[in-house]
């Protein structure tokens, strides 16, 4: 039997065409940028994301051939199986996260799935509508609604969504928004099979979905515990990055995006290795210094101790991490109060942007970066960067970038190598063993040769730095040793790759 639909019952199945291509596109999105975070390679996974998505998808248009009977009843419960499967989609692959193939078979499941029922809407619709008007004027219609939900979709996820609600509640909200429109048409349209049942299973997944958005915060709480062994002190997620500072007695420990960005049990190996070459072999007195990176602040308290240091600029971009740094009572213990030393001048920003416009020059400069595990930060490891940071040294000046493990990831140390060689006259590897991190590599560059004899060692009070671990620094064995790479560049941004290779099957 036909069902007949009114005027108003037509605009609320029209309606319900934006908002499910709204939450069509914020699964993709969201489970990309997660399988980003988790694996990184963000190239690598939007490509998949967006070709399994959209494949499945086809596949979910070429089933709805096979829906023959009770479509709108079919559609409801294809869109609250939606909403539930999508919803939970994100919880359960962080929960279930691993480096191994099985969890990344999950992964495409679960987008070929969501693609699937995606897929089965516009041709269900569609078979439903096209009694009300000519097929053009149906078509014309309903994939108008279809391309304004994406759009939409497109511009809250990036704009609202991510930045205000993460990951989680984004997949929740979204699923109960999937949810919500087959409660409305169930409760609002009139239609042949109707049973109790559909009114039923929508709203308990509502509900189900509602319970855990609620309780989004034990949740985070449980998911965060399987990612990291100690107690979570703070976890926020700025519009850059999540940050999260652990303690497990007297070592606390910071995670950018899930990374260990130090343990005060050995940080000061890595942040005496990367200041004090640079100060040592830059004789120059009242030096002004610029570190790039490293709001923390650790880099900064060792700086700020050294009467030949003038003044120290620091650029960081997250103004999250600046404000963490200079408030958190833990932190600022550990670095010392060092943000608002006199001596410091701190610049909320981009490191490139500030370089490109500052026009200024300085004595030494630092690069704490992160790793490059994308393109975005790979771009600071760059030819053109290094030019910027070039143009920026005074004469005599040195700068200092540190250059992820030339153990675990040696062709991504030695591609920052040779592509800084590109750039500078003379540039010196060197590398330590930091516990926590492993063998942890840094580029030192000059316009004249560096030569160990020439090194200031005088500073009092370093637990690590001497001339002779500087000297041992520099010999590399032969399973790190120097090797040719391509060069990194904004047009070609080879560093990530060679970074998700070395570190790909490392769990350290």
């Amino acid at each position: 039997m036909k069902d007949n639909f009114s005027l108003s019952q037509q605009r609320i199945l029209l309606f319900s065409i934006f908002v499910l291509s709204l939450c069509g596109i914020t699964y993709e999105l969201v489970l990309g940028s997660l399988a980003t975070y988790l694996l990184g390679n963000p190239v690598q996974q939007y490509s998949i994301t967006i070709g399994v998505f959209l494949s499945s998808m086809g596949l979910g248009s070429w089933l709805s051939r096979y829906v023959l009977k009770n479509i709108l009843r079919n559609f409801i419960w294809i869109e609250v199986t939606l909403g539930l499967v999508g919803g939970v989609s994100v919880i359960i692959l962080n929960y279930l996260f691993s480096f191994s193939p099985s969890f990344y078979l999950l992964h495409v499941f679960l987008l070929s799935f969501i693609g699937m029922l995606v897929g089965l809407e516009i041709p269900l619709l569609t078979r439903i509508l096209r009694g009300y008007g000519s097929l053009k004027d149906v078509l014309s219609n309903v994939l108008t609604l279809d391309y304004m939900g994406g759009l939409a979709g497109s511009l809250l996820f990036p704009l609202v969504l991510f930045p205000f609600l993460g990951r989680i509640m984004t997949s929740l909200v979204i699923g109960i928004a999937n949810a919500a429109v087959a409660v409305i048409i169930v409760t609002r349209i009139k239609y042949s099979g109707k049973r109790r049942i559909d009114y039923i299973y929508p709203l308990v997944v509502v509900g189900i979905l509602t319970v855990l958005v609620l309780q989004s915060g034990v949740v985070t709480d449980i998911l965060e515990k399987r990612l990291y062994y100690d107690d979570i002190v703070f976890s926020r997620r700025s519009t850059y990055q999540e940050i999260v500072l652990t303690r497990n007695g007297d070592d606390f420990r910071l995670y950018l995006d899930g990374s260990l960005q130090f343990s005060t049990y050995d940080e000061y190996r890595y942040h005496e290795m990367l200041v004090y070459p640079p100060l040592a072999f830059n004789g120059k007195g009242d030096k002004q210094v610029l570190v790039m990176g490293g709001g923390d602040g650790l880099a900064l308290r060792e700086l700020v101790k050294q009467d030949d240091v003038r003044s120290v600029t620091l650029v960081e971009l997250d103004p999250m991490m600046l404000d963490l740094a200079r408030n958190n009572s833990s932190l600022k213990r550990i670095n010392g109060n060092s943000l608002v030393h006199p001596k410091v001048n701190v610049v909320a920003g981009d490191a490139y942007d500030f370089l490109v416009k500052s026009g200024r020059t300085f004595d030494i400069i630092i690069a704490d970066f992160p790793d490059p595990h994308d393109e975005t930060i790979s771009k600071l490891y760059t030819v053109q960067f290094f030019k910027l940071v070039k143009r920026s040294m005074a004469p005599g000046a040195i700068f200092v970038s540190q250059s992820t493990s030339p153990l675990f990831a040696r062709e991504a140390f030695w591609c920052i190598h040779n592509t800084m060689k590109k750039v500078f006259p003379h540039v010196v590897p060197y590398h330590v063993f930091v516990p926590t991190f492993g063998d942890w590599g840094y580029n030192m560059a000059s316009f004249s040769e560096i030569k160990p004899k020439d090194a200031d060692v005088s500073r009092q009070g370093l637990r690590f730095f001497t001339r002779e671990t500087f000297v041992q620094s520099q010999h590399f064995p032969p399973d790190c040793g120097e090797i040719s790479t391509e060069i990194n560049t904004f047009n070609r941004p080879v560093l990530y790759t060679y970074y998700i290779k070395g570190w790909k099957n490392v769990d350290y």
